[in-house]
């Protein structure tokens, strides 16, 4: 029976794969409006007002979080409006359009009862440190990603700069 259990675990897991939502971009960034290629790591800065907009993306996130709170919206719907509003203010990158992603899956997710609270913020966590793990090699870094440090922020780690 203990050989069996691991296929069986998996044949359980894969079972439910077909009826798994999995959002999509609408928009296809065909070149991100906000990078730069760093030829050295001496010469790469945020932005200029990269703080600002970060602060910016919170109180946008905050005041979305409140039309959630009071049934106005739904967390999907929050997570959409925070994404126009992230490239309407800073453009897009490969960085946050990656955490913007996850941020989606994670919405779509916790609003259908899939995950909990923990489990969302620990699967946002985890795409969070796999970019402080790629950011110090990466060739072409975006001077302003606030989404991600936006979501850096909420979780309590570590920025990238």
């Amino acid at each position: 029976m203990k050989k069996h259990l691991p296929l069986l675990f998996a044949l359980a897991a894969l079972s439910g794969c077909s009826s798994i939502y999995l959002p999509t971009l609408k928009e296809v960034p065909v070149r991100p409006t906000n990078t730069t290629v760093d030829t050295s790591k001496d010469t790469y800065r945020l932005a200029s007002r990269h703080w600002t907009d970060v602060s910016k993306i919170r109180d946008e996130a905050t005041r979305l979080s409140y039309q959630v709170s009071q049934g106005q919206i739904t967390k999907v719907q929050a997570a959409q409006y925070l994404n126009r509003y992230r490239i309407q203010l800073v453009g897009r990158n490969a960085v946050d359009d990656s955490m913007y992603e996850v941020y989606l899956r994670s919405a779509v997710d916790s609003q259908r009862g899939e995950i909990n609270t923990a489990q969302s913020k620990l699967y946002i966590q985890n795409a969070l440190k796999g970019w402080q793990q790629r950011w110090p090699s990466m060739r072409s870094k975006p001077s302003n990603p606030a989404f991600t440090n936006f979501l850096m922020e909420v979780m309590n780690m570590k920025p990238l700069q």
